[in-house]
Order: structure tokens, then sequence, then C-alpha cells
């Protein structure tokens, strides 16, 4: 599926022990995306303002909204380089579009530390650079905080209508983003043998996936990585970057 086509959404949390049966009913039916069978790892650093209007604009529903996040995609087969890019995420009345321009290691590690790369004018980067440095300035946005997961991907294809994904292992943490600090996260987000699954669509969703839904008895319900990361370690602490930090866990029924 197109990332840049609009689409909508629905995420499903899944209990332990479902995920290798479902995964592998999808795989039935859907090809691995670019052949990655046994996943990848995917790292994502997510910006916000100080006192995280990003999130309150998730939290109170706010209809329009656009975030900025990177992401790294790190195949598990040695001859599959990482990718990395720049991203703009903008939901509207439920749709979601996603605009994005890969970057190499160096561009991505100089953005994280506050410098916005140059990116080409051939690819569509000037004008996604003019509404980058636009978002970044009012209110000031800055990187807040790092999720990575393992996933796993199901495709349509290019013209297809659907994408699968299912991410597991998810952990958090706080890196000292103007230091060029670079932790691997390990705060969970979920609790073992959970997963979470994320469906996008255009159009009707597939009978068979219906079906699927059905027998497992699964309903859509919201979960964002970025605000349950924020819930569950960042809110109400103003130094998320002090040394030796430990952070509290919440009950589950925050989430």
């Amino acid at each position: 599926m197109d990332a840049h086509q609009k689409r909508r959404e629905f995420k499903f949390l899944l209990p332990t022990g479902m995920l290798g049966p479902i995964r592998a009913q999808v795989a039935e039916h859907l090809d691995a995306d670019r052949g990655a069978v046994a996943g990848y790892r995917v790292r994502s650093d997510y910006f916000d303002s100080e006192d995280r209007e990003s999130y309150w604009q998730k939290a109170l529903a706010k209809p329009n909204r656009r975030r900025i996040r990177t992401r790294t995609y790190e195949d598990l087969r040695p001859t599959v380089p990482p990718a990395r890019f720049i991203e703009i995420k903008h939901k509207q009345g439920g749709r979601t579009v996603k605009r994005r321009v890969e970057v190499s290691e160096s561009e991505l590690k100089s953005f994280l530390g506050g410098r916005l790369p140059a990116f080409s004018e051939a690819a569509g980067g000037e004008r996604f650079r003019d509404e980058l440095a636009g978002m970044l300035e009012d209110p000031p946005l800055s990187p807040v905080v790092r999720i990575q997961y393992h996933r796993w991907a199901y495709d349509s294809g290019i013209d297809g209508t659907i994408r699968i994904t299912f991410d597991a292992d998810l952990r958090c943490c706080f890196p000292d983003y103007a230091s060029g600090d670079d932790p691997d996260a390990r705060h969970d987000l979920i609790e073992e043998g959970e997963a979470v699954m994320e469906v996008k669509t255009i159009g009707t969703v597939p009978y068979w996936f219906r079906s699927l839904l059905g027998s497992r008895k699964l309903v859509p319900r919201g979960f964002s990585k970025y605000a349950t990361a924020l819930e569950r370690y960042d809110l109400g602490r103003p130094h998320p970057h002090e040394p030796g930090r430990t952070p509290q866990r919440p009950d589950r029924t925050r989430r």
C-alpha cells in the first residue's frame, strides 16, 4: 500500500498467545512486505512541545492534527541496509496521510540534534522541508521519546488496499537528544506476550479479514505507542533524562 494515500487505520491489542495464530492466518492471504518473512526492527523518535501539545491533541481527539517523527527500519537480513526517514503524519477526520523523506544516518542524527537536513528538491524535499520547519517553530518542537519494537508486516502491494502489521516487544526510553545520547529502549509499553495489530485500509475491509476478527472476537481499540509511553513514564515528571531515574508503572486500567 502506498504510504502517501489517504487511508483508515484500526488497531487491536492482541492478548498473550494470539500473535502467532493470527499472523499465520494473515500470511495465508497477504505476502510479507518486501519479503521480510522474519520481520524487522523499528525505531521511532517522536517530537513534541515542552508542554506536550501533540500528546494532548491526541488525548482530546482533535480531528485535524500533525505529528513529526523519525523512523529507522532494520531488516534482519544482513544484505538489506537500514532505511531511515523523517515523517509528518497527518490525521484528519478519521483519515491518515503520511509524508516522508528518506535520509542518511548522519542526516538523521543531525535532525535529532536540532538541525534540519538539506533535502533534495528532486524528491520533493524542499516543500517537505518548509512544512517541517514551520511545524518545528510554532510551538517549538524537539524529540522527546524513542520507541522500539519488532514488526511483521503483510501488504497487498503498491496497488492494493490493505496492510496489516504486528508489533511485539514494545519498549521506550527518553534519550538526552541534545548530547547525542543513543540508548536502546528498555521500558515496557505492553505486557509480555501481548502484541499490537494495526490495519490500514483504503475502502472496504476484505471479507476474509472480517471473518478472522469475528472468529477471534476482536474489536478495534485505541492504542497509541507515543501516548502510552508518556502516560506510563513521562507525564508529571519534569526531568525525564535524570540519571538513574526509575519509572513507575501505573495500573493497566490507565492504558
